[in-house]
């Protein structure tokens, strides 16, 4: 596959194209905007990694073209700045994801991976062709469960046949596409050396006619190993009308919620106070500060998500040494909860009276799709349901996991949502693996959401097989654009094919 890397920075490119290059990647570079535009005008590309901050033409300017020119290649921006606001521009702007420099290697490298596997025409990641498969994540390819000797470009040819499997390739296309642009390209007898070598190890196991030679123009798939195009069909848009959501009914409905929370908090404190320690309590105010935590910034309390977080990290950090509290260091740590509690509630009961309204959502499309949402918090599924359906989605929520797979088998659903921390059983990257290592569900896109910024957290859940992640508390925006953004990808792609 071949990727485009726009960016001024030297050390950045040095690093990127040696990691590149050994996930099996043709990579091409430019050092400004113009550059990278030239070059997305005379290849085709998977993906094109791009600064935001570039000479000559910026990343948005570049991305803002490319999808005004109609051109559907997957975009990953490269940013130092780490705001909602930046992060909805680039999104805005047609970028199907970002990373914040500085950024560690392998988050990146497995963020690639994902995305590519999200705007993958192939239903599976596993590319397949009568008996021939191709695992990208593996970089194997076998016939028959075995697995063939090949060297990195005759895997890099196999793959581009099993991913256009009706093309003929002449060598010079074959040059074109499986050699860098900077790269001094080989004569026609190297491209005939590859074939001949992949042919050779075909012929060992059975397979020796899979590549067939048309003379005069170059080769392609023999047709009798072709399997048949899937024809499934895409809904189309049915409604009209989108309706206006706003985030004040939500609230309406669902603050007694919030305020049951708090009141399980207050509770907590109360008994600290009085010189009583009970760990379920503890647990329990723990567990409702994390969803407050996670809920409120939702509705735009943003001081009572800050307010929130403070008193989980007090009840997380302080009671893991609860067996060495003395009566008076229990009574301090009370004291300062106490009054985090206080302005909390004073926070909530100012607010709620206030009318909290989402923007008009008529800016996006109808969405059309199935989506499945596994929270145990129903202030999160209430919400998600108020943002989504409107756009068309038929959205079923689950508050536990424990008939996910009969549920997901019922209504096979096109995108899933999972909450990484869920009590009392399986957590959401868990499941995210079990999905995966699925046969029948390993193509489902995969959303995680999130209350930790913490990299390695966020790192395994792309290693576990995420697509793609939000923060709680949710932007509404920011994920009505994610979620439109990825099933107007699909779409767009199979319709092209």
């Amino acid at each position: 596959m071949r990727i485009l890397l726009v960016d001024d920075d030297e050390t950045i490119i040095k690093v990127l194209t040696e990691l590149l290059l050994k996930q099996n990647y043709i990579v091409d570079i430019a050092h400004d905007g113009e550059a990278g535009w030239d070059f997305v005008e005379s290849f085709q590309y998977d993906l094109v990694l791009l600064d935001v901050m570039l000479p000559k033409l910026d990343g948005i300017s570049f991305c803002r073209r490319l999808r005004e020119r109609k051109n559907p290649v997957l975009v990953m921006l490269l940013t130092a700045r780490d705001t909602t606001t930046d992060k909805l521009v680039g999104l805005d702007s047609g970028a199907d994801d970002y990373m914040v420099k500085p950024f560690h290697v392998q988050e990146l490298a497995a963020r690639i991976r994902a995305l590519i596997r999200r705007g993958s025409t192939s239903v599976s990641p596993i590319l397949e062709c009568g008996d021939i498969t191709l695992d990208p994540s593996m970089h194997e390819v076998s016939y028959q469960s075995q697995v063939l000797k090949l060297s990195r470009k005759e895997y890099l040819l196999v793959e581009l046949f099993l991913r256009n499997q009706k093309r003929v390739y002449s060598p010079r296309d074959i040059v074109d596409h499986l050699w860098s642009f900077d790269a001094e390209p080989p004569n026609e007898s190297t491209v005939r050396s590859h074939i001949k070598n992949i042919r050779r190890n075909l012929k060992v196991v059975g397979a020796d006619d899979f590549l067939e030679t048309v003379y005069g123009q170059g080769y392609r798939i023999n047709p009798a190993f072709t399997l048949p195009k899937n024809n499934q069909t895409i809904p189309t848009v049915a409604k009209e009308e989108i309706l206006n959501v706003s985030l004040g009914k939500i609230w309406n409905q669902t603050k007694n919620l919030s305020f049951d929370r708090l009141i399980a908090i207050e509770e907590t404190i109360s008994s600290l106070l009085v010189g009583v320690f009970d760990d379920n309590l503890c647990q329990k105010a723990l567990q409702n500060a994390h969803k407050l935590a996670g809920s409120l910034g939702m509705f735009g309390l943003d001081e009572g998500t800050i307010l929130a977080r403070k008193i989980e990290v007090i009840l997380e950090s302080e009671f893991k040494l609860s067996s060495h509290f003395t009566p008076v260091h229990q009574h301090k740590v009370a004291q300062k909860l106490d009054l985090l509690v206080r302005n909390l509630r004073q926070h909530l009961e100012g607010y709620a009276q206030e009318v909290i309204s989402l923007p008009t959502i008529n800016e996006y499309e109808e969405i059309n799709a199935k989506i499945l949402a596994v929270d145990d918090d129903p202030q999160i599924l209430i919400t998600l349901k108020k943002l989504l359906e409107p756009l068309g989605v038929e959205l079923t929520c689950l508050e536990n996991q424990y008939q996910f797979w009969e549920i997901l088998a019922s209504i096979r659903p096109d995108f899933l949502i999972l909450d990484i921390n869920m009590p009392s059983g399986t957590e959401g990257l868990d499941l995210c693996l079990a999905v995966r290592q699925n046969h029948d569900w390993n193509w489902l896109p995969i959303l995680v959401l999130t209350g930790s910024n913490d990299a390695e957290m966020l790192h395994k859940a792309f290693i576990m097989g995420a697509d793609d992640y939000l923060n709680k508390p949710i932007v509404p925006k920011e994920l009505l654009t994610r979620i439109s953004n990825r099933l107007q990808r699909i779409r767009t792609i199979r319709n092209h094919v």
